[in-house]
């Protein structure tokens, strides 16, 4: 997995056609895939930034943005506990291989948790949107945070800090994003706990785009290191943190489910 400083050199895009990109994709015409009872957002990166750019623009409330693997797709079926926060999202992307594999080709693309923070850090240094950057180890949020000011130096991350807080820090996390007002809350913790925790505290978040980008700090700090190149690069982490830890018998079983699932999809007329 390439680390930000390669990401940014990667990029050739002119600031003033990457507005003109977004701006000319129609977001009313995008559609939806129902997998499994949850309705995905069958876009590609472009167009998922394009109609995040909107809700950045109109500031109607607080928008989560839910990133899916086979794993979090199998928890968020209806009739599962946490289906009912697959249900409140204003956007759900699909991040891990294997669900494309389920739709029969008919997904468009895997969008990234990397590919879409990093794009809205670039909108947002353009359109002067804020941001706030919310969990992982205090190393790694420092690193994020100096790599991305210092390639783009003129956005605006209104606050940063570390996640694993206590109780009494946690409420000033929350205040700080309230007092703030961020446009764009990039949010990283494990899951089910950042979905959960996003759930619980929609009412500090204002009117934000809020993102749970998960391990997506730590790849981009090159801090994670534990999965081979091979997986990272097939969106195939969440298998291998199975294979790594296999005493995680309900995940197991899991993807073995969710593979049993995909292949009656897969045959279904």
């Amino acid at each position: 997995m390439k680390q930000l400083s390669e990401i940014v050199h990667n990029s050739s895009k002119d600031e003033r056609d990457i507005l003109l990109e977004y701006q000319n994709i129609d977001v009313s015409k995008l559609e939806t895939l129902n997998v499994l009872g949850i309705p995905i957002d069958n876009v590609t990166t472009d167009e998922a930034i394009a109609k995040l750019f909107r809700v950045l623009e109109k500031k109607e409330g607080m928008h989560h943005v839910l990133f899916l693997d086979p794993i979090k797709l199998m928890r968020m079926r209806p009739k599962k506990t946490l289906h009912r926060i697959a249900e409140k999202a204003g956007t759900i992307l699909v991040e891990g291989a294997g669900i494309g594999w389920m739709t029969k080709g008919r997904l468009k693309e895997r969008v990234t948790p990397i590919a879409v923070m990093m794009d809205l850090i670039r909108l947002a240094e353009l359109k002067e949107f804020t941001a706030f950057i919310f969990g992982a180890k205090d190393e790694i949020v420092e690193r994020i945070y100096f790599n991305l000011t210092r390639h783009f130096p003129k956005v605006r991350i209104v606050g940063r800090h570390a996640g694993h807080l206590d109780r009494q820090r946690e409420m000033r996390v929350k205040e700080a994003i309230r007092k703030t007002g961020p446009d764009i809350i990039f949010l990283a913790m494990d899951f089910p706990e950042q979905e959960i925790w996003i759930e619980n505290n929609t009412g500090y978040f204002g009117k934000a785009v809020v993102i749970g980008v998960g391990g997506a700090l730590d790849m981009l700090s090159g801090a994670d290191k534990k999965a081979p190149e091979w997986f990272k690069e097939r969106g195939l982490i969440w298998l291998w943190r199975i294979i790594a830890r296999p005493y995680r018998i309900r995940r197991m079983w899991e993807t073995f489910y969710f593979f049993l699932l995909g292949i009656r999809e897969r045959f279904r007329k």
